[in-house]
């Protein structure tokens, strides 16, 4: 009898020790490249209002030439002034949905460049790809908007373009894009076009 008393005593103690109340509050977070690569997060509160309340994903800011890049769950690392890492931004998961998905969502990271428009070098908009614009090596045109250059690709150029002179126009075949930062200069623009030049003089 004692030791039946003993065995019902241990397990009340058990189940006493191991269940505190403590609510958890499943969700997740965005954890990689995508939206669709997510991770499943726990918060856990003294009631369901208070799991909820900590219930946190993290994730690069907005900025540009963030060099920040980790997605996940809880809140961000702190530094040693006990504030959040550099680049880094918190999201609260609010009280939606159970389980609550993704405040971190994925952004494709943005890049500060610049191009040149005439001979001078310009700031361009960050952009998550870098793109310049020139004149074809055959353009014989004399359109400004297309001997100078500048930042971005040449349909939007074209398209973005506010010149109504019909003598002003140019064409996308008349535009050559690149994709490297200054990279829109006269003697950048084709110089791909050199060694096959050079081979077919030799054939």
């Amino acid at each position: 009898m004692m030791k039946l008393f003993a065995v019902v005593a241990f397990v009340a103690f058990v189940a006493f020790a191991s269940s505190d109340g403590s609510v958890d509050y499943p969700f997740s977070c965005v954890t990689g490249d995508a939206d669709t690569t997510a991770a499943s997060c726990t918060a856990t509160g003294a009631d369901d209002a208070t799991a909820k309340g900590l219930a946190f994903c993290h994730g690069p800011n907005a900025d540009a030439d963030n060099e920040y890049t980790e997605y996940g769950c809880d809140e961000c690392a702190k530094d040693e002034n006990d504030a959040d890492v550099a680049g880094c931004v918190s999201c609260a998961m609010g009280t939606a949905g159970d389980p609550n998905e993704g405040c971190n969502e994925y952004a494709a990271p943005t890049n500060t460049f610049q191009c040149y428009k005439g001979e001078d070098k310009t700031d361009c908009d960050a952009a998550v790809a870098i793109a310049c614009f020139g004149p074809a090596e055959t353009y014989e045109g004399d359109v400004t908007a297309l001997t100078n250059g500048g930042c971005g690709t040449c349909a939007t150029a074209l398209k973005t373009s506010t010149d109504t002179d019909s003598s002003k126009k140019w064409e996308t075949a008349e535009c050559v894009d690149c994709s490297k930062a200054l990279c829109n200069t006269s003697s950048a623009m084709v110089p791909f076009l050199a060694p096959l030049i050079a081979a077919l003089f030799f054939l």
